[in-house]
């Protein structure tokens, strides 16, 4: 807007009040220009014609207004009285900005006292009290106040000189005098008491334990829960907590008591008039003791009780220990560390805060015109001061560092802090420490404990135990180490096991009996014979008994034993063994061999077997095969066997055949022996070779004869051959017997043809019948046998040595001994009935004892029944002078009836050999039905061929077998002699006379 449309009036009023007025003219066009505008037409609405605008135009306006202040400054004295005429009043008017000051004026006789003031234009002397000094500076005047009023007092009077008090100068106010206080406080811990306990602890271990089967020693697994042999080891394994802990901490509360003195001098002052009506200030000094108390609360974590438990070692118990027990120390462990600061002192865990001095300056006490002010009561005061001054005390609990597998844990903290303490952590859980069957830990295992072999099988064998903690260092009031029972231990069963399948060889390939046992294995007297007790065989099932089963149990053998019902050697009969003893056999060895003596009846025997454990008690039972039964120590078995004789050394002693008699004697007509004689073979009785060679061996057949020239000798029909055989065993009864049963056969002497053996009947005339068939009813002739002929040549000890056993075997005699031997020498040179041309069977009359009578002391039998136990037994047999062979079923009487029969006839077998085969049979009691022993014919040997070696003539045996001339001839078992079909002993009656 142009300056010109503001025009302001002259007639401005108020000027110096506090209210000013200020008229302004404005003159507005309509085409005044103005920096601001509104167009408000529309305020018209429809009141305004047509073309009408309204416009609202601000006009800017600036007053500049200037206050002038008053400044008035009068003096008076102190009691009010105006000094104008002393000090002139200072009237003037300030300016802003300049600097005003207001030194009081000074006279002699008065002395200033102070002033009072106002800035709102009010009475200053309304203002209650004077204030000393000079009136504050202005400096410099801002303008911020109109009036600014002053009163400057003065005493009036001899001014007061420096030093002065009231009393020595009424004019005088009295200084004022110091006031002061200063004292200190004494601190006292109270005892403290317990506000709550921490308990918190494990202290069952829950121990329990294993006594098993240490596999790893033992090389097999055991269940010893369900058995387990002496001499295999256990393992005792023992686990619980890997430590234990309790504690109760307590946290302790009380109070530090403070007693507090401080003396107080108070600086007393007051007014009181002086003669002069005039106000002066009186002073006095006062002093007040003051005692108060005061506490500060403090708590802090204090140790009742710790003890950390490491564990140190455990023991077992149980029957089948080393001892009974085990005790053994931890390994792989380091048990827990535990590091404390402990104290029961207070002082330990309480540090006060010291108070120091309580000064105090209470200031003046001021009674003004009031008098002599009474000293105040400033106890509060104080121990507000005194107790602002205290701080809080210092606590800190015991300390608690617990360290496990490198594991820090600080369960109490021993850090000084202020009033209260932190609050304790607990001690970390303990673990369960795994079983070793479980988890393979070794904390408290120990193992190899080897079961002692003194130990007897028992069952179910209860287990205990006890675990051993030590107490850590470390501890507060710890109730020292600790043992805690071990539970849930396994029980133990001893169960030593041993086995007996014990056999016994079955000596088949000298067993000559006619009906073999079936049940029963067989022993040849006078041969060796095989135990065998092995050590391996089936136990207890395996899958429910670990460790048994079938295998190997030498290991847990005492010994093993044979009882035989009879007498037995040694193998190399060294040692002799009494029947009915038990005999210890060397436990790895599977066989052992005896030999049975020739004396041992025959019979049926059982044979015991014993395998005792080697933890047996000196009084035990057995049970079959295994002592499965743990209440038993010892397995047993038993063998049934049948002890057998023997039937051999048959031998062609002599020939009665001149052609034949250098062979056997030593010179012609001499009845001395050479000692020769036809043996089966070249061996013995168990085919050991014998020294005789060819041809000392039947079959006895051309070339048989030994001296040069001889080659074509054959022996005649009508002569006898001799011969004895032997058997051992229990023929030594009066109705013992061989029986010997012929068999004949023909055989042609031609080399170009095949040899043939053809089974033929034989003939013979008697002096009153023609042509009788051996064998047939007719057949009656009688064949008899002397023992003591003069050229049998039995030895005469023998003899005497026979009859005195039988004398000694046979009881109830009517004679002595000597009798009977007189008796039995005169009937061995009697001659004895043997049979006829079908059958032989030498009695006991053709019978002597030639086993040497000696023996071991303790031998169950007799020198007599020593000497009886090998019997030797002689015969003799031959073909009759005329015999007449034809094929065996040949009828003869039908070829008599259609043709001329007599000696010549074409029917008869000529130009060939008779052969004489021998059945060789033991009778045994006169019971021919059933033979006992067989020499050729037993089911499972053959004495003839398989022992003694028969048709070894040849280097080839095939039975077969070629005679000086080349012929072969087939041979069977028992064939004895070849008797010449063409020559008869009438060949040599005729030309020599007899023999």
């Amino acid at each position: 807007m142009q300056s010109d449309a503001l025009k302001i009036k002259p007639a401005i009023s108020g000027i110096g009040t506090d209210t000013a007025t200020v008229p302004v003219e404005l003159e507005i066009g309509l085409d005044t220009k103005s920096g601001t505008e509104q167009d408000i037409t529309f305020l018209c609405k429809d009141r305004c014609n047509k073309g009408v605008e309204g416009h609202r135009i601000y006009a800017a306006v600036l007053f500049k207004i200037e206050l002038a202040a008053d400044l008035s400054v009068y003096y008076k004295t102190v009691d009010g009285k105006s000094l104008n005429d002393i000090f002139p009043p200072r009237i003037e008017e300030m300016k802003p900005g300049k600097p005003y000051t207001f030194e009081p004026p000074t006279h002699e006789g008065y002395t200033y006292a102070g002033y009072k003031k106002t800035t709102d234009g009010s009475d200053p002397s309304k203002v209650k009290e004077v204030t000393k000094g000079d009136p504050p500076k202005l400096d410099p005047y801002k303008g911020d106040f109109e009036q600014y009023r002053i009163y400057q007092y003065y005493e009036v009077g001899q001014p007061c000189q420096s030093g002065q008090t009231n009393a020595e100068n009424e004019n005088c106010d009295d200084p004022d005098l110091p006031s002061d206080g200063m004292g200190a406080c004494e601190y006292t811990i109270l005892p403290p008491t317990p506000s709550q306990e921490v308990t918190k602890g494990l202290m069952n271990p829950e121990a329990t334990g294993h006594i098993l089967g240490d596999d790893r020693a033992n090389g097999r697994h055991f269940d010893a829960t369900k058995g387990i042999p002496t001499s295999e080891n256990l393992y005792a394994n023992a686990w619980g907590y890997d430590y234990l802990f309790q504690y109760k901490f307590s946290e302790m509360q009380g109070k530090i008591k403070y007693d507090c003195e401080v003396k107080v001098r108070y600086s007393l002052k007051w007014k009181e008039k002086n003669s002069k009506d005039q106000w002066k200030t009186k002073t006095a000094s006062e002093s007040k003791t003051y005692t108060f108390d005061f506490t500060r609360d403090y708590s802090y974590w204090q140790i009742n009780q710790l003890q950390v438990l490491g564990i140190d070692s455990a023991k077992l118990h149980n029957y089948a220990l080393p001892g009974g027990a085990v005790t053994w120390q931890v390994a792989n462990y380091t048990p827990p560390v535990l590091t404390t600061e402990a104290s029961t002192e207070t002082k330990d865990h309480v540090r006060p805060a010291k108070t120091g001095d309580v000064s105090y300056n209470p200031g003046t006490i001021d009674g003004g015109r009031n008098g002599r002010p009474s000293v105040p009561n400033d106890r509060s005061k104080l121990k507000r001061r005194a107790e602002a001054k205290t701080d809080a005390p210092q606590v800190r609990n015991d300390a608690i560092q617990f360290s496990y597998k490198n594991q820090d844990t600080e369960v109490m903290n021993g850090d000084w802090n202020q009033a209260t303490t932190p609050a304790p952590k607990a001690i970390p859980a303990p673990t369960k420490i795994r079983s070793y069957k479980d988890g393979g830990e070794q904390i408290l295992y120990k193992g190899s404990q080897l079961i002692s072999k003194r130990l007897v099988n028992k069952a179910n064998t209860a287990s205990s135990g006890v675990i051993f903690y030590t107490m850590v260092e470390g501890d507060v009031n710890g109730e020292g180490d600790q043992n805690y029972p071990i539970t849930n231990i396994n029980n133990v069963t001893v169960h030593t096991p041993v086995v007996d399948y014990a056999s016994v060889s079955d000596d088949q390939a000298h067993n000559q009996k006619t009906v073999p046992s079936t049940d029963r294995m067989a022993l040849i007297l006078n041969r060796p014979f095989i135990v065998r007790i092995p050590t391996t065989g089936q136990h207890l099932d395996s899958g429910d008994y670990p460790g048994y089963g079938k295998r190997d149990y030498a290991k847990y053998i005492q010994v093993k034993q044979v009882w035989f019902p009879f007498d037995v050697y040694s193998e190399d009969r060294s040692t002799f063994y009494p029947k009915q003893t038990w005999i210890d056999i060397p436990v790895q060895q599977l066989d052992t061999v005896f030999q049975l003596p020739v004396w041992v009846d025959e019979g049926h025997y059982t044979i015991a077997f014993r395998t005792v454990a080697e933890n047996a008690p000196a009084r035990f039972t057995a049970q079959q095969d295994a002592n499965t039964n743990l209440s038993h120590h010892v397995a047993k078995d038993t063998v049934d066997v049948e002890v057998i004789g023997r039937l051999y050394d048959f031998h062609v002693t002599d020939i009665a055949d001149f052609a034949w008699e250098t062979v056997f004697r030593q010179a012609v007509g001499s009845p001395l022996p050479t000692g020769r004689s036809y043996w089966v073979g070249p061996n013995t009785i168990d085919g050991e070779p014998r020294g005789n060679t060819s041809p000392y061996v039947l079959p006895i057949l051309r070339g048989s004869h030994p001296q040069p020239g001889f080659k074509n000798v054959t022996v005649k029909t009508g002569y006898p051959f001799k011969f004895d055989l032997k058997t051992i065993g229990n023929m030594f009864g009066d109705r013992d017997a061989i029986r010997l049963t012929p068999r004949f056969y023909y055989q042609d002497r031609s080399a170009v043809t095949a040899p043939k053996r053809v089974p033929v009947d034989l003939y013979y005339h008697s002096d009153t019948e023609s042509f009788i068939r051996i064998g047939s009813a007719a057949d009656v002739q009688r064949r008899q046998v002397t023992l003591k002929e003069r050229l049998r040549h039995v030895p005469m000890a023998d003899l005497t040595q026979t009859a005195t056993s039988i004398y000694a075997l046979t009881s109830g005699w009517l004679i002595s001994k000597e009798q009977y031997l007189a008796h039995f020498l005169k009937r061995a040179s009697q001659p004895t009935y043997t049979g006829g041309y079908d059958v032989q069977i030498l009695p006991s009359p053709l019978r002597t004892f030639i086993q040497p009578p000696s023996r071991p002391a303790q031998a169950s039998a007799s020198p007599a029944r020593v000497n009886a136990s090998v019997q030797q037994w002689y015969g003799e047999y031959s073909l009759p002078a005329r015999v007449y062979a034809v094929p065996q079923g040949t009828d003869l009487a039908a070829y008599g009836r259609r043709h001329m029969l007599d000696e010549k006839s074409p029917i008869f077998l000529k130009q060939g050999f008779i052969v004489v085969n021998l059945d060789i049979e033991s009778i045994v009691n006169g019971d021919t039905t059933h033979p006992h022993l067989q020499y050729i014919h037993a089911p499972l040997s053959n004495q003839w061929w398989h022992m003694e070696g028969y048709d070894s003539t040849d280097g080839k045996r095939d039975h077969q077998i070629t005679d000086s001339y080349g012929v072969q001839y087939e041979v069977a078992d028992g064939d004895v002699l070849f008797y010449d079909t063409d020559h008869s002993v009438y060949d040599d009656y005729t030309s020599r006379g007899t023999h």
